[in-house]
Order: structure tokens, then C-alpha cells, then sequence
């Protein structure tokens, strides 16, 4: 389908501004401005609006920068059209991450280049909100009355865990029957699902002592070092024997998969100390197949294993434990969006479980919702410097919205 004119300057418009208000997470800078532009821009489009407040306690427990949130309030943008069922969802965060160095220009100006549209935020994924607006003001601006209820979501802190969406429906009582999250997958493509993660620490212990006299010291650094290496020498076998039935883009990522190290640091910060102390980190990510909990007891174990075969004293800590979310490839959204790709786009999608966490666990998880992600972007450009997306990739996913709101709400 051919989008308006006026529709994909709307879609770009309100891009633009998304992108000059500068939602940097942490710690949550211009949220509450962001959300009443939102809230301005349903309300207008006929949509009942409500503002979602998440309590200070509640961020106190689950965002991970705190105290960072205090002084920036978190507010949660909900729209509603419609009643009854079913009740079609759409999800997107506002927040972006920092902007970095090695911007050619001001991540927070918005640029419109040669058919590109620069800025922090432009693909992940304010990109995404702009196109499901246009979507909206093209229905309705065709008098499109939904059988049931279309549903807009626009949360905060996804940067951060996905603070905001688990509030929403943890506390907030939202439970639709199927959800489409706009993150950047980039129009050929929907995912179903990710992978679960545990991430934690290991701290080593040793015996501190000045750097002239190592002998007498215990080097917590060495310990760890081989603590660690004789670690993936039982666990690494575990994992590659292991592998998902789900779709993946890369072969490699069937598997379950652990990275250690990405955060590494001695306590002494000292180079003439002997160090007394080692924090290593892990990031284990978890297939469908796989319990969350069994998967720490392993790691637990296999640790304890190798700990006994050095002889190191070590503290294992999990600091976030997030499940695996999957939405069946046969189940009526996944087919809906793939058939609505092939009728607007005239191309297959691939269809694939992505590695890395969405909100799409929280509804999965705890709303039994079916949930995928599909949105307009540019492969590789999120969280980079210059990052952009393209006015065809918006143009193109709105077209997909559209037919996916009729098939769905029609």
C-alpha cells in the first residue's frame, strides 16, 4: 500500500520532536515532557488517555541505577480505543541510551539527510513510535472504528531493564491478547522471543600484601584467572550440547551462551599492590528449553567445581534473572504480521528469536499475551554514534501497521 504524503510527514514530524527531547537513560532526563507530548498526540488522534505514575518504592526495588531516578519521575503513557476483545497492543519505550562520543552532529538536533533521519533515539526506537502514530491518524482519519480494542503503550526505562512495561503490567492490570513492540527489527523482519539472562559477579579472594614481597601474599587476580579458565573448561562442552528449537539468525546462537569478564577489576586499583580481592562478572543467556533457576544451581555447581580444582575462595552473586520469552511461530500474530509483510512490502520476513532481552517477556511472562517485536530501523545503527533511520523504513512499517490493525480489529 502507497502511505499518504501526509501521513509520512506526520510519521517524520513527530520523529523529530521525539528525538529533540532528550530522554537519556540513566537517569531518566525529560520524560515527564516526552510523555505529555505523547499523551498530546493520542488524545488528538481520539484516543482516551491516562497517565501511569511508577511509585519511587517501586523503582527504588527494580531500576538499576538507583538512586539515579530521584527527581526524574517515570510516567507511563497508555492509550485506549475501543472495548471488548480482543485487545491489540502496541509497545514502545521513549527513554535512548547516553549519546557518547564521535557524533558528527548533535545527537539531539534532528537532521534530515539525503533520505536519512539522524539522531539518538532515530532507529531504537523512537523510530518506532513515530510509526505507530502515523498508522493510528491514517485509521483514523478513514473513520476506522475497531471490533475491540487497539491499545498504545509508551513506557520508560526499557534502557534499563524494562522497568517501565513491568510496571505497567505487573501493577497496572494491563493484559492484551496480542502485543507488537516496535523495536528495530527493520521492516523484512519479526521476532518471537529472546533469550533469557543471568547476570552476576564472582568475587576471588586472596591475600593483599605490598607489591615488593608478592610471596607473601596471595594474588587474587592469578586465582581468578584460573578459577575462570578451568570454569569454561567444564561448562563450555554443557553449553554447545545444548540448542533451541526456536528460529535464530545465526547458527551459533541456538546455544546457550556465558561471557565472562566484561566487567573485571582488582579492589586494590593499585598496580604495586598484591590484590587482595577480584570481581569478575558473568552474562549467561538462557534458551526457551532451559529453567532460569536450574541454570544458576548449575552454574553454581560446575563453579564449585572448579574452584575446588584450584583451590580458590570465591562469592557467586546473581544480580539480574530474567526469564526466556517466546511466542509460537504458528500463533495468529505471528501469521497476521507475516501476512500483512508479504501483502504491503511484497517480500518473505524471516522470523527469528533475537538474543538479547525485550519488554516482550513481561508480557508474555505475566499477561500470557502473544508478543512480538517488529519495527522500523536500521540494522547495526542503535546505540552508535550518528545512529539513524530511513524515511522508506518508515513509511514501510507503517503500511505494515495499518493492515495488521484491520486484520486484527477489522
Amino acid at each position: 500500500m502507497r502511505i499518504p504524503e501526509h501521513i509520512l510527514e506526520y510519521a517524520v514530524s513527530t520523529l523529530k520532536k521525539l528525538i529533540a527531547t532528550p530522554t537519556v537513560n540513566p537517569p531518566g532526563e525529560h520524560y515527564e515532557e516526552c510523555a505529555r507530548l505523547l499523551e498530546k498526540e493520542l488524545r488528538s488522534l481520539g484516543f482516551e488517555t491516562e497517565l501511569v505514575r511508577i511509585p519511587e518504592e517501586y523503582l527504588d526495588k527494580y531500576y538499576p541505577y538507583a538512586p539515579a531516578h530521584h527527581g526524574n519521575p517515570r510516567i507511563i503513557v497508555l492509550g485506549r480505543l475501543g472495548s471488548g476483545k480482543p485487545v491489540l497492543h502496541f509497545n514502545g519505550h521513549y527513554d535512548v541510551v547516553p549519546p557518547g562520543t564521535g557524533w558528527s552532529r548533535d545527537p539531539f538536533k534532528p537532521v534530515e539527510e539525503n533520505g536519512r533521519l539522524y539522531g539518538r533515539g532515530a532507529t531504537d526506537m523512537k523510530g518506532g513510535i513515530a510509526a505507530t502514530l502515523a498508522a493510528f491518524k491514517l485509521l483514523m482519519e478513514e473513520g476506522f472504528k475497531p471490533r475491540g480494542v487497539l491499545e498504545a503503550a509508551f513506557v520508560p526505562d526499557e534502557e534499563a531493564g524494562g522497568v517501565g512495561t513491568r510496571y505497567l503490567v505487573e501493577k497496572g492490570g494491563v493484559k492484551p491478547d496480542y502485543v507488537v513492540i516496535g523495536e528495530p527489527t527493520t521492516s523484512g523482519c519479526v521476532t518471537i522471543g529472546h533469550k533469557g539472562l543471568a547476570r552476576g559477579i564472582v568475587r576471588v579472594f586472596g591475600k593483599q600484601v605490598h607489591g615488593s614481597i608478592p610471596w607473601l601474599g596471595e594474588n587474587a587476580f592469578l586465582k581468578a584467572a584460573s578459577l575462570a579458565l578451568e570454569f569454561m573448561r567444564f561448562y563450555e562442552p554443557v553449553l554447545k550440547s545444548r540448542r533451541t528449537s526456536a528460529p535464530v539468525k545465526y547458527p551459533e546462537g541456538a546455544h546457550p551462551t556465558i561471557n565472562l569478564g566484561g566487567l573485571a577489576e582488582s579492589t586494590s586499583k593499585k598496580d604495586n599492590v598484591v590484590p587482595g580481592e577480584f570481581v569478575f562478572s558473568f552474562d549467561r543467556r538462557i534458551i526457551p528449553e532451559e529453567d532460569p533457576e536450574e541454570v544458576v544451581k548449575e552454574m553454581q555447581s560446575y563453579l564449585e567445581k572448579a574452584a575446588r580444582s584450584v583451590g580458590a575462595r570465591y562469592e557467586f552473586r546473581v544480580l539480574s534473572l530474567v526469564p526466556p520469552s517466546l511466542t509460537p511461530v504458528d500463533s495468529e500474530i505471528v501469521a497476521i504480521a507475516r501476512t500483512c509483510v508479504r501483502e504491503v512490502l511484497e517480500m518473505e520476513p524471516s522470523v527469528y528469536m533475537t538474543f538479547g532481552r525485550n519488554d516482550a517477556v513481561f508480557y508474555v511472562r505475566m499477561a500470557g499475551s502473544k508478543a512480538i517485536n517488529y519495527g522500523p530501523g536500521v540494522e547495526g545503527a542503535a546505540h552508535t554514534p550518528d545512529e539513524y533511520t530511513t524515511i522508506d523504513e518508515l513509511a514501510k512499517v507503517v503500511g505494515v501497521y495499518v493492515c495488521m490493525i484491520r486484520r486484527v480489529l477489522g
